[in-house]
């Protein structure tokens, strides 16, 4: 295989192609093996996925397989379970076939490794459009450089302060060698300034509305913390939408702390009236949101979409302004991860699952809100390793209801699962993530005849 074409941000593929040519070396190297027709008969012979053959030869070629979920300090989840396999500083994956992969893997889970020092510069390859139409594989079509390349165009120029690459990869060898090309980032940033910014891609009954929520939030700051010097931004393309905010004085705890109480109060968590004591700022955040119910209405009327609920909305914006997802720049990390967190390792290995299956799914799908409550409820037991107390918490009883439903043929989160690419497959190794741990704890298990 051969690098046919760069998608370069911030000089990454300047740096890269300057001092890592072993690894881009051994990376080609890889990708020529996974295509190969003489791949390893023990690979297919597990019938392995796509994923863990790539971290396989990657591995052989001494990469390392970092853990799939991290904590810092304090002990807040971080899931790094799409980077792939990491060296010198580096990491690389494939897309294999999920949803909405080129903003999670660069807004999100990329942002969060480096921040935390787990890596520097995180490159995905794909496929160029030519070489994606003769594959034979469902996953490797699904995704090719030329589609990245439009939805990244759209959305430039970036806010985002660290650099990535996207290496198209083709079974011809280019006549002039890699084309790059540069997606460029905003010039009003101010590097010196810490900038949060949040990206959420609505559905199309629910992008006005949305739209019309976010941009209250700059309303909700100027009222709630009027000392607080801060610009906000609100840009669009197509159905995505990006919150940009950045600090006058370099600080950004009372920005977080604003987003996480709007996030409460948008999903409905908390009332307004526990963060602010201004009467007419309440008035109008309960406005808004019946507003938000009403466009939902008539874009009902004039569309005929079904199942247009506001409580999916404002679970769409608070999942996109939660801190869990938070795609917060920070200029001078201090990075502190701590070894002395004792983790129940079979629910760290639920969350994962769960996560990965999450990933699967559109946000607005009801199996994506349902295996959100599930991925809360079992974060809260995640330090628990007290038999008796796993077998009492309601986690439990959420994980076993959520398990039976999916094992339900016909029902609503039966269906949704198994329409999803990697679906049936992710949720039966939750399954036998469940019944683990059932057997632990001493609960019912779930029979594994329901689960083929």
């Amino acid at each position: 295989m051969y690098i046919d074409k760069v998608i370069n941000y911030k000089h990454a593929w300047e740096k890269v192609s300057k001092n890592h040519i072993v690894e881009l070396s051994e990376i080609q190297s890889a990708l020529d093996d996974m295509f190969s027709e003489n791949i390893e008969p023990e690979m297919k012979a597990e019938r392995i996925s796509q994923r863990d053959i790539w971290e396989k030869l990657m591995y052989k070629k001494d990469w390392e397989l970092i853990d799939r979920t991290h904590y810092t300090a304090d002990g807040a989840r971080i899931n790094v379970g799409r980077l792939g396999p990491t060296k010198n500083g580096l990491s690389v994956t494939l897309p294999f076939g999920s949803f909405d992969t080129i903003s999670r893997w660069i807004f999100q889970q990329s942002t969060v490794a480096i921040k935390y020092g787990l890596i520097k510069t995180p490159i995905m390859l794909v496929p160029v459009r030519d070489l994606s139409r003769e594959l034979d594989n469902m996953w490797m079509r699904r995704e090719y450089f030329e589609m990245n390349l439009g939805q990244l165009e759209m959305l430039a120029p970036l806010s985002h302060q660290y650099p990535f690459l996207i290496i198209g990869y083709s079974n011809k060898k280019p006549t002039r060698g890699p084309e790059v090309i540069e997606i460029s980032s905003d010039s009003y940033v101010n590097e010196d300034k810490p900038v949060i910014d949040r990206c959420i891609e609505f559905p199309p009954e629910y992008h006005q509305a949305g739209l019309d929520i976010l941009n209250y939030f700059g309303t909700y700051l100027r009222e709630q913390y009027p000392e607080e010097n801060a610009s906000v931004k609100i840009e669009q393309k197509g159905l995505t939408v990006r919150l940009v905010i950045e600090t006058a004085d370099g600080k950004s705890e009372v920005i977080e702390k604003a987003l996480h109480e709007y996030e409460l109060i948008i999903t409905g968590a908390v009332p307004p009236e526990k963060f602010s004591n201004n009467d007419k700022l309440i008035l109008e955040l309960r406005n808004e949101i019946r507003i938000a119910k009403f466009r939902l209405e008539s874009q009902q009327d004039l569309i005929g979409m079904q199942h247009n609920r506001i409580d999916q909305l404002l679970n769409i914006v608070g999942n996109g302004l939660s801190q869990k997802n938070q795609v917060m720049v920070d200029f001078k990390p201090t990075i502190t991860l701590s070894n002395t967190i004792t983790i129940n390792k079979d629910i760290a290995a639920a969350l994962s699952c769960v996560t990965e299956l999450m990933e699967e799914l559109p946000e607005s799908n009801d199996a994506f809100f349902s295996l959100k409550e599930l991925e809360s409820s079992l974060i809260s037991i995640e330090t628990n390793n007290d038999q008796e107390s796993v077998r009492r918490s309601p986690a439990m009883s959420k994980f076993k209801r959520l398990i039976d439903k999916v094992a339900d043929t016909g029902s609503n989160l039966n269906t949704a699962i198994k329409k999803a690419e990697k679906g049936w497959e992710i949720f039966s190794d939750l399954a036998a993530r469940y019944n683990k741990l059932a057997e632990w704890c001493g609960l019912p298990i779930v029979p594994s005849f329901l689960l083929k």
